[in-house]
């Protein structure tokens, strides 16, 4: 791993509680703690496909900033760059899980994330030292559309990380690839639909990456057709959309589909940070592009056979 280049993740770290039963909230008594985070999730899955990873993010000065951070170094993640925030909380959320006639689970998230330190995310963020360190190395920064929701600054954040070279007094180190993943989450820009979709489509026109659910960009920009998303989004080296049945990956005019991988499956919470970690580990070890979609779909099966938001980094997927 020491000879591979560096992934760098943004964004939220999260607690997950997890019931250890399905039912009502009311009816749990005992839950599972683990972490999740959309970003957090692709940095683990990295580690275990063999890819360096970083993360550069907050969490509180807490038990649970601790355990976040802990957790990360566990998996093998740089955590170098999670500055802790002594006054504000780190987020958390709790899964509620409804066991369906199929033996698989539906998991219904309630999140309490609202001043949390991630939310305190800001241009500041990428500028300390651990993290330009580590921006100064990186291949590639993976981020998605949940980052800008959470604040103002975060937000800003953002901008920071898809500004052209040279149009800041204060440019970041560099250079590195953008990867974006859209992970619509309705409820965060709620009466906000409209920036949502200005901003967020924005983003996946800069991105030298861009990764998003047919499910999602249907909600969002009226379409999961990978065909005509690859017509609105032309710049991006590398567009995927991933389906119920499968995935869509374009590299350039270069066009490949492969089916989704038959597994069994527990939950599908977190499936899609995996797939998006596989796919990042594929095109940085130079994989063709019906290569790196066949690692993510691998990636993915495992994250399928958990209620956990990531994978296990004990195995590891080539």
């Amino acid at each position: 791993m020491p000879d591979t280049p560096l992934v760098i993740c943004f964004g939220e770290g999260l607690i997950a509680l997890v019931p250890t039963t399905a039912g009502p909230l009311e009816n749990c008594r005992s839950f599972h703690r683990s972490l999740a985070g959309a970003e957090w999730n692709v940095a683990i899955a990295l580690a275990s496909a063999g890819t360096r990873a970083a993360v550069v993010s907050r969490v509180g000065d807490d038990g649970f900033g601790r355990f976040l951070r802990a957790e990360l170094e566990a998996h093998g993640v740089d955590a170098s760059a999670v500055v802790t925030d002594p006054d504000a909380p780190t987020g958390l959320y709790v899964k509620e899980l409804e066991a369906r006639p199929d033996g698989s689970i539906d998991g219904l998230m309630h999140y309490y994330r609202r001043g949390s330190a991630a939310a305190a995310l800001s241009p500041e963020s990428l500028r300390t030292p651990e993290a330009a360190h580590l921006l100064a190395d990186a291949a590639l920064v993976h981020t998605t559309g949940i980052t800008p929701a959470l604040s103002a600054t975060a937000r800003a954040a953002q901008d920071e990380l898809f500004s052209s070279p040279g149009s800041s007094s204060d440019p970041l180190p560099g250079p590195f690839r953008v990867s974006f993943d859209l992970n619509w989450r309705p409820a965060l820009w709620r009466g906000r639909e409209e920036e949502a979709r200005t901003l967020l489509s924005d983003y996946m026109a800069r991105a030298d990456i861009v990764q998003c659910s047919a499910a999602d960009a249907e909600d969002l920009l009226g379409t999961g057709d990978p065909d005509r998303l690859r017509a609105m989004f032309p710049a991006p080296r590398h567009l995927v959309v991933t389906r119920a049945d499968g995935a869509v990956a374009f590299d350039g005019d270069e066009r490949a589909e492969a089916p989704a991988v038959d597994a069994p499956v527990v939950e599908t919470i977190g499936a899609g940070d995996a797939f998006a970690a596989g796919f990042l580990a594929g095109v940085l070890a130079e994989l063709s592009l019906a290569g790196c979609l066949a690692r993510a779909h691998r990636l993915a099966t495992r994250a399928l056979t958990t209620t956990r938001d990531h994978v296990d980094g004990a195995l590891s997927v080539r």
